[in-house]
């Protein structure tokens, strides 16, 4: 690895300063729980309607996208990611190094605080494992579920579940986050990774999926609530370097990829408001301390994106539109739902999802003038929900990196 422009270092004079272990989209489910069967029902009702009318694919696609957005996680994923994460933390190539835990939302796939709260001690016993000194966990739209479908929740229910959790100690009790923070070698620059909710507490809107940062709480005017990216630039301009010249290199973690991995969905999934959250990060740019956001971390989409081995070396060889030149958007897979199958078997050809999630090694070089960083990405999966976590490795045994400017 050698940071562009000037005089170039080599390799071994980088310093990895941290670790971020980015998990995403566990989907608990507490079996003893809560159980939609309404849904559940109408969902084979409406696919058996679909077959007797001769659309025999779209009955089966619509009644697997019901049953693989509801289950819960894989019996055994824990277990095997808790001797993943044993492994990772004694190997010596690893150690040394400031360890963060980061899970980007969905923790449950019913949103009932059963299984948020069995969801939060699996992280917690992830974080003792890897001795991370700070866990960060966003809020995600399925954790927003009431126990059941949302179209089919009151306002009543909705309300109630809302406000349940915004009073436990799950999550944040309010976005934006302050950020976690951690020094750059070599430099007065520090690393900072703050968090934003993108959830909306509406029936409609959460039973697409639909995302949007704005108000917090969402569902408060906005006269009443703060509003994020306002907050979040007001809270960085207030953490500027006395000097006037040092700039912090700044991670924004968020549920719903303000960057879609293409194709964006049009009437789901995505965020509603991105082009101006891309907007408002970037403007925090003519401020001259660099963006609001140099990258962007996600879960939601359940894979991994880039898809392993098509991380850009370098930021300028690719764009995330909205966002500007220079920001990268990561999403990391889901870690740990199972592969809804028909039957308990997969069809011929059929292959489960890839149970993965990544981990971001961050580098400084001591001739940092260029305020530059560089990133290795690992990412680890677990194929067909069997076996072992693993490193992704490629045949040249190159670790993939990316070298980003702040």
């Amino acid at each position: 690895m050698a940071i562009s422009g000037g005089e170039q270092d080599d390799e071994s004079d980088y310093e990895a300063f941290l670790h971020i272990v980015h998990l995403s989209d566990m989907h608990y489910r507490d079996e003893s729980g809560a159980s939609d069967l309404r849904m559940e029902r109408g969902a084979r009702k409406i696919s058996g309607y679909l077959q007797r009318c001769g659309a025999q694919r779209l009955s089966e696609w619509m009644l697997r996208k019901w049953h693989q957005g509801t289950a819960g996680q894989d019996s055994t994923a824990h277990e095997r990611l808790c001797t993943f994460l044993t492994q990772f933390a004694d190997n010596p190539q690893f150690a040394g190094v400031e360890t963060w835990l980061l899970d980007t939302g969905d923790l449950s796939s019913l949103g009932d605080l059963g299984s948020l709260q069995n969801a939060v001690a699996c992280l917690k016993e992830y974080q003792d494992i890897l001795g991370a000194s700070k866990l960060l966990t966003l809020y995600g739209n399925h954790d927003a579920w009431p126990g059941k479908f949302p179209l089919r929740a009151s306002r009543k229910e909705l309300h109630a579940h809302r406000t349940q959790v915004r009073s436990t100690k799950l999550f944040p009790p309010s976005w934006p986050m302050m950020p976690l923070s951690i020094a750059i070698p070599h430099c007065q620059s520090r690393l900072l990774l703050q968090g934003v909710s993108s959830v909306i507490d509406d029936r409609w809107l959460n039973a697409r999926a639909l995302g949007r940062v704005g108000i917090d709480p969402n569902w408060l005017p906005a006269r009443e609530g703060v509003h994020q990216m306002r907050k979040l630039a007001a809270d960085a301009e207030q953490r500027w370097h006395a000097d006037g010249r040092t700039r912090d290199f700044r991670i924004l973690a968020v549920h719903h990829p303000i960057h879609y991995p293409p194709p964006r969905p049009a009437w789901t999934m995505h965020m509603k408001n991105d082009a101006d959250v891309a907007d408002a990060l970037a403007a925090f740019g003519q401020k001259g301390r660099g963006k609001l956001a140099h990258l962007v971390l996600s879960g939601h989409t359940h894979e991994t994106y880039p898809a392993w081995g098509e991380l850009p070396a370098q930021v300028a060889a690719h764009l995330y539109p909205p966002l500007a030149a220079g920001q990268v958007q990561l999403v990391a897979g889901s870690q740990a739902q199972a592969t809804y199958t028909e039957g308990g078997k997969l069809k011929k050809r059929e292959q489960a999802l890839p149970q993965e999630f990544q981990i971001l090694t961050f580098f400084a070089a001591p001739r940092n003038a260029h305020r530059q960083l560089v990133i290795e990405r690992r990412v680890v999966r677990r194929t067909n929900n069997n076996g072992p976590y693993d490193l992704m490795k490629a045949a040249d045994g190159e670790v993939e990196a990316i070298t980003l400017s702040y």
